[in-house]
């Protein structure tokens, strides 16, 4: 009964969401932006929705990063359940459920097999920033860019500290669709 009514809850916050128009995404330059890899200390919060074939799922998101250090905190839909990845030099740990563990191995992977959702994580660190990754081949778009099989699409930017940071982004791959909104940023 619970699972059905939040099925429904999230069905009703994707349609609204659908319903306001969105303004086209602005054209996006990867020029002038190396200067953001070099920030080591970061952290955001604001709302997060990925949906795939199987699976729909809607949280608010906090996530900072500390050096080499991501702490990602997932807030689930009207602040039922929380989970929190940490990840650092390789290790995955994840707390959720009242459970915690630890994990070695590729990020992305092991947040799909443990919360049941398709989030490119070891990526996503970088393109949040509006940069690709480092470590892998990209093409440019007028919007973004194309990286380890995701469109990765900028809809809206915003200026903090002056560094213009996404507010607004799309990252879908195949029938996987995730959208992030930054409401506040600290850099």
């Amino acid at each position: 009964m619970i699972r059905c009514f939040l099925v429904v809850a999230l069905m009703l916050q994707l349609i609204s969401c659908a319903s306001v128009p969105e303004k086209s995404a602005a054209l996006f330059d990867l020029s002038g932006r190396d200067l953001l890899y070099a920030k080591t200390e970061w952290s955001f919060k604001g709302r997060i929705a990925i949906v795939s074939k199987d699976e729909a799922v809607s949280a608010n998101i906090a996530w900072e990063r500390l050096q080499d250090k991501e702490n990602i905190v997932l807030s689930g839909l009207f602040g039922m359940g929380k989970s929190r990845i940490i990840l650092e030099k390789g290790r995955v740990e994840i707390e959720s459920a009242g459970k915690r563990s630890v994990y070695y191995g590729n990020a992305s992977d092991i947040v799909h097999s443990e919360l049941g959702v398709r989030i490119p994580v070891t990526a996503l660190k970088f393109w949040v920033l509006g940069v690709v990754d480092p470590s892998a081949s990209f093409v440019v778009n007028d919007t973004g860019f194309e990286q380890h099989g995701w469109l990765v699409t900028y809809l809206q930017m915003q200026v903090n500290n002056g560094n213009e940071l996404p507010r607004k982004i799309r990252v879908e791959q195949g029938s996987a669709k995730l959208k992030l909104i930054v409401n506040q940023w600290e850099i």
